[in-house]
């Protein structure tokens, strides 16, 4: 029985005590230090995989993805059309032409040098992290997860399924 005062939560959800100790970690000082992770890991990242997907709604994406020690720790979208980098919240339109993901594979090598790590981060609750956005040519384009103490770089768990299940032989 919860203690008076407080509501029972279902199965699953987080309980009072796990929603006070996430909230400890959401300090201005966590923050600034998982902005300054986020920078420290700039020279370290790596290129990965290329791989087409399908949305829920069956608009077709090229994803490419960038790695921390062998882990894919950022998703990027890019145009199926021309291959260009696309920014959060837009998306590519059409089925893209042939060899594309070759194309996105030769313009992925010049983007970690070119990404800038912004001032800010954001919590995210359900995950419990912090969410640092990366910016290329002023466009925020990812954004790299750090734990809730701002200390280490998260592996994007998302980016890693899908290439598993989606990518197969196609992936470059």
């Amino acid at each position: 029985m919860p203690p008076l005062g407080e509501p029972p939560h279902k199965k699953g959800e987080k309980g009072p005590q796990e929603r006070e100790s996430r909230r400890a970690f959401n300090t201005p000082e966590n923050a600034q230090k998982a902005v300054f992770t986020g920078r420290a890991c700039l020279s370290s990242l790596n290129t990965g995989s290329v791989w087409r997907h399908r949305t829920p709604h069956g608009e077709p994406e090229i994803k490419a993805s960038l790695t921390l020690d062998g882990e894919a720790v950022v998703e990027l979208h890019f145009s199926p059309e021309d291959g260009s980098l696309l920014p959060k919240g837009l998306h590519g339109i059409g089925e893209g032409r042939p060899g594309i993901e070759l194309l996105v594979k030769e313009k992925l090598v010049e983007i970690p040098q070119n990404i800038t790590v912004l001032d800010g981060a954001e919590f995210r609750e359900p995950e419990g992290c912090w969410a640092v956005p990366l910016a290329h040519q002023g466009r925020i384009i990812a954004h790299l997860r750090v734990s809730a103490d701002g200390g280490k770089v998260l592996p994007d768990k998302k980016a890693a399924d899908e290439l598993k299940h989606t990518a197969g032989p196609g992936a470059v």
